[in-house]
């Protein structure tokens, strides 16, 4: 039952509810095999990273004071039983759809992986001699019996471990427990086999490991062998959800635990109690921290699954040029003429990694300012940098240092770039840099010439093939200007509230005026429609989860502004609420690529407006990091992301719409035509804009034909 007074869809339900349009991916025989397990390692990254992130905030919730959570609607009992209701139930069909529909697939596609088997007798001598030859010498057994340390705190978060139960063949009457590392941080999860009946062959690293178990303890018999894995809580940002007052009594909670010991254990399904409990007073968890799981933990690994057919993969969609920024010409001239808009995974990255390489050698350009989210992952643009700053150019970095990442590989990184003149300015406190920002200034006889990169991702080359995101390409005095500004505030490292000032008009800037701006845009479709005018809000996010926010699209829905709502992730707006929501329509979008832009757009009487921004619509992106939104102001640009953005809302292959209660509807059974899969569509789009002859590429019953590109001065 929703509780109508506070309608608003629990966060970690919502969470499982995206997790679960991931297992439908991974279910859908249309998309090959491969890529399929590539969604079932989503899927399990996902549950990992709940259960390191969400469990332990919802557990120290507990013990908050009842007064406290009911005022906050809170109410971590039940929410537990539910949560651990789904994910059991999820949990069993993930391992329906992998063991039962996505391997048989691969076995069809001409692919054995040994699954729960003993491996033929063909395969023994290359197991055994693979283990020797590779494996042996990276595996660190452990026996527990005897240590004078009540605790031991050798399992690593985030490696895989077998225990095991032994007795000595001379002397069977004590049973022997131990451990050791399945070492698939240096070596693959998967190992290739001989062929085998016309077949290729694989093997998970752990089967290998746990056939030979002789060889790394002669003299025992081994009686059980299980998989575990521990967990810390290590990640936990509670002010990111939730009020201060509430934050604070949570990290107090959490301040009483012990982050050197594991919090949550996961261990293979079938753990005989008597080895649980040895394990828990040897290890320091509590019973009730255990977490049974199927044979094979960590199966985010399965995204590393060898590609040995190409019929086991989507075809290859080559990068498309764009058409204003060829190799050999100036980009800056280009900009000087007109804002470009890059549309990711579709368009090539090389215009990005060009744009920082002419900033570098240009010899007119004498400052550049840009924030990395990772610094090892950008090593192009490092690189760039590096240069520009020992061509004599000022680089200012904005670098974020999160204990999710190699911080050790980022300082390594900052270092080098510091070496050659790079000034580093490292995460402001309890503020981080997430907006996808740079800007180039050159010092030309009229005076200073501003280029500004804002998009809706990084600057990383390979994830720029796996994530859809926007780039804007801009020299508009008005926007470079707002940019040049947050620059200069990033510099300060200072409390944002004490430059609230800072006239932002064209930019969102979360920390300024980010809420607001959103919030004067979703008022004036009110107005609009309040006065009999048609209005319409339409957005493309990842996550929506800001009540505020959220209260005011119920405002504009009951006014009679059509809401549609396209996410990839959470969502906490609940819709098709009778007399709160029921003009709010929401779908997700799962497919290909993963889904990663934001774009917002307002009908305004006509005169249309389109944002993109760097940030979804949460509590953590508006108070806790600096995120940027930005117009659309070119009319050709603004056509290019109509049309994109049509192409989501007409998809009816890829996309499902979300209930009251958060269930992932399947629209094409609903809507068999004409069939519209966004990313598709999209792609044709980017070929078009490369051509700049739309006859040449007919658009899809969903597309419009572009305009002629329009040259502003």
């Amino acid at each position: 039952m929703i509780d109508v007074s506070h309608p608003y869809f629990d966060t970690n339900l919502s969470w499982l509810s995206y997790n679960y349009r991931l297992l439908l991916e991974a279910k859908d025989e249309s998309v090959p095999p491969r890529e399929r397990l590539r969604f079932l390692a989503l899927y399990s990254y996902h549950i990992d990273e709940f259960y390191r992130v969400r469990i332990p905030t919802l557990m120290a919730m507990k013990e908050v004071g009842p007064d406290i959570l009911e005022k906050l609607n809170l109410y971590p009992e039940p929410l537990l039983e539910h949560i651990q209701e789904t994910v059991d139930n999820q949990l069993s069909e993930f391992g329906d759809i992998l063991s039962n529909r996505v391997l048989p697939d691969l076995a069809a596609s001409g692919v054995h992986l040994y699954f729960k088997e003993n491996f033929i007798p063909e395969h023994q001598d290359f197991v055994r001699k693979y283990f020797v030859d590779k494996v042996f010498r990276y595996l660190q057994p452990v026996f527990l019996n005897g240590r004078k340390s009540t605790k031991v705190t050798f399992f690593e978060p985030n490696r895989l471990y077998f225990v095991v139960r032994l007795l000595r063949r001379n002397d069977p009457r004590e049973v022997w427990y131990a451990y050791v590392n399945i070492p698939s941080a240096q070596l693959s999860r998967f190992v290739e086999l001989p062929e085998h009946g016309g077949q290729k062959q694989v093997a998970f690293l752990d089967d290998i490991v746990r056939y030979n178990l002789s060889i790394l303890f002669p003299g025992y018999e081994t009686i059980d062998c299980f998989a575990v894995r521990a967990e810390r809580d290590t990640e936990l940002s509670i002010e990111d959800d939730y009020p201060a007052t509430m934050a604070q009594r949570i990290n107090k909670q959490l301040e009483k635990r012990n982050f050197v010991q594991p919090h949550q254990f996961f261990c293979e399904m079938g753990m005989p109690l008597e080895m649980r409990e040895y394990l828990s007073g040897r290890v320091g968890i509590l019973m009730n921290e255990f977490h049974e799981r199927g044979r094979y933990l960590y199966c985010q690994d399965l995204a590393d699954f060898p590609s040995l057919h190409r019929k086991l993969d989507y075809p290859v969609q080559k990068a498309i040029g764009h058409v204003e920024l060829r190799e050999g010409e100036s980009i800056f001239d280009a900009l000087q003429k007109s804002d470009q808009l890059l549309h990711l995974p579709y368009h090539s990255f090389d215009p990005v990694v060009r744009f920082f390489n002419e900033a570098a050698v240009d010899p007119f350009v004498r400052e550049i300012f840009v924030s990395l989210y990772k610094i090892s992952a950008n090593s192009f643009i490092v690189n760039s940098l590096i240069s520009a700053a020992r061509n004599g150019k000022r680089v200012v970095t904005f670098v974020d240092l999160n204990p999710k990442y190699d911080i050790q590989e980022n300082l390594q990184w900052a270092k080098k770039m510091k070496e050659a003149g790079v000034k580093i300015i490292f995460s402001i406190p309890g503020l981080k840099v997430h907006a996808k920002i740079a800007l180039v200034k050159r010092k030309v006889k009229k005076g200073w010439e501003r280029y500004a990169y804002l998009g809706t991702g990084g600057f990383h080359r390979l994830t720029s093939r796996e994530f859809v995101d926007h780039a804007l390409l801009t020299s508009h005095r008005e926007l470079t200007n707002e940019l040049e500004l947050l620059f200069g505030y990033l510099c300060t490292r200072e409390d944002p509230k004490k430059y609230r000032y800072l006239p932002f008009n064209y930019l969102h800037v979360s920390q300024f005026n980010g809420t607001r701006k959103i919030i004067e845009l979703i008022d004036r479709e009110i107005k609009n429609s309040k006065a009999g005018l048609k209005a319409t809000i339409s957005i493309k996010i990842n996550q929506l989860q800001d009540q505020v926010l959220i209260s005011k699209l119920y405002q504009a829905g009951r006014a009679g502004v059509e809401v549609n709502i396209i996410v990839s992730d959470c969502c906490c707006l609940i819709p098709e609420l009778p007399t709160i929501s029921d003009n709010i329509t929401v779908t997700r979008l799962v497919d290909r690529y993963l889904e990663n832009t934001r774009i917002f757009y307002f009908s305004n009487r006509g005169k249309e407006e389109i944002y993109l921004s760097s940030g979804d619509w949460t509590y953590r992106n508006f108070h806790r990091r600096i995120d940027v939104g930005y117009p659309i102001l070119d009319d050709y640009l603004k056509s290019q992301m109509k049309q994109v953005l049509k192409n989501y809302l007409n998809d009816n292959q890829k996309a499902v719409r979300l209930d009251t209660y958060q269930h992932n509807v399947q629209l094409h059974s609903e809507q068999p035509a004409p069939k519209v899969r966004a990313q598709e569509a999209n792609y044709r789009l980017a070929e078009r804009l490369e051509h700049r002859t739309p006859s040449l590429f007919q658009p899809a019953a969903s597309e419009e034909a572009l305009p002629d590109p329009v040259k502003v001065p």
